[in-house]
């Protein structure tokens, strides 16, 4: 049994990208972390702007703190999404073939 991320499309834009990586990592969020595995260094600014434009989406910004290799602390951001699932599925949809209007 496939699951729903494989039987979306590949992402055709930047906007539908942060929108899949909410999809795929609905029940931990997502972090930089997960941005940089595809190179995608423009994931808040790009959330940004999608939030402006389709604001049922609906993320939530909690920060996180941790040690990092050297002992020190350091706080990131995990994105989370609290819109329902089909939501984000039709908004990745219409975004991934008219872009964000």
């Amino acid at each position: 049994m496939e699951s729903i991320t494989q039987r979306l499309e590949k992402p055709k834009n930047q906007y539908s990208l942060v929108v899949r990586l909410l999809i795929e990592n609905n029940s931990k969020g997502v972090t930089m972390v997960d941005c940089m595995k595809d190179f995608f260094h423009k994931f808040q600014t790009r959330l940004g702007e999608v939030e402006k434009a389709h604001p049922k989406i609906q993320v939530r910004r909690l920060p996180m703190t941790t040690k990092n290799r050297f002992g020190h602390p350091c706080t990131y951001t995990n994105y989370k999404s609290v819109a329902p699932k089909p939501y984000l599925i039709h908004l990745y949809n219409l975004l991934n073939r008219q872009g964000l209007k």
